[in-house]
């Protein structure tokens, strides 16, 4: 299946038949890369279920609004619980008749991404392809921060990650930006930080 940028996922005009394989289109590709990164860093990690949980409300509501902008009637709802310490927990919800073929669309545009960002082919400045690998590193950081469990201390801004494939793919996107970084394992996950790199932290 093929995934253009426009065009309601599962009702025919989001999609065409394609036997090989599911291919995002590249003007669709940065937006829903990012969204499969913002999946990969959810609490319940793995492919869009009925609902992906996010503890900031702000990571919720960008999944929505790029799952929105793909055709996904995506919904951002807030659950609260918790007794003396009351915590809210932010749920985007895919509609049971898209929910096929939008974990279809993240697990390609997470395979074409990942591919893109670590592929060793030398590409020109000025080349189209270079600058969509640069466009795929932003949006890998900008999920990474919103939805990754950043942490401050200094001049360093890291995320956490349970996830060592993601972790490989912001290393790639870093330095891709010209930016250094230092990783560290711990205890279930996988430690990325970057220091002084306003271009990555304020993504």
């Amino acid at each position: 299946m093929v995934y253009p940028p426009n065009g309601p996922i599962g009702h025919g005009n989001g999609m065409n038949r394609d036997q090989a394989r599911d291919i995002v289109l590249a003007a669709a590709l940065p937006t829903a890369f990012e969204a499969a990164c913002l999946v990969g860093c959810a609490l319940a990690q793995g492919r869009p279920a009925a609902v992906i949980e996010f503890d900031r409300g702000d990571a919720a509501g960008r999944l929505t609004l790029l799952l929105t902008r793909l055709g996904v009637a995506a919904e951002h709802e807030v659950q609260s619980g918790g007794g003396r310490r009351r915590y809210d927990l932010q749920r985007v919800h895919v509609p049971e008749a898209q929910r096929a073929a939008t974990a279809r669309m993240i697990a390609a545009a997470w395979r074409q991404g990942r591919q893109a960002l670590l592929g060793d082919q030398a590409l020109g400045a000025s080349s189209p392809r270079h600058a969509q690998r640069l466009t795929l590193a932003h949006a890998a950081w900008r999920a990474a921060l919103l939805a990754g469990g950043r942490r401050r201390r200094g001049d360093l801004t890291s995320v956490r990650l349970g996830d060592h494939e993601m972790a490989a793919v912001l290393v790639r996107a870093a330095r891709l930006l010209d930016v250094a970084t230092e990783v560290s394992r711990r205890p279930g996950c996988v430690m990325v930080a970057v220091a002084g790199a306003p271009g990555i932290t304020h993504a």
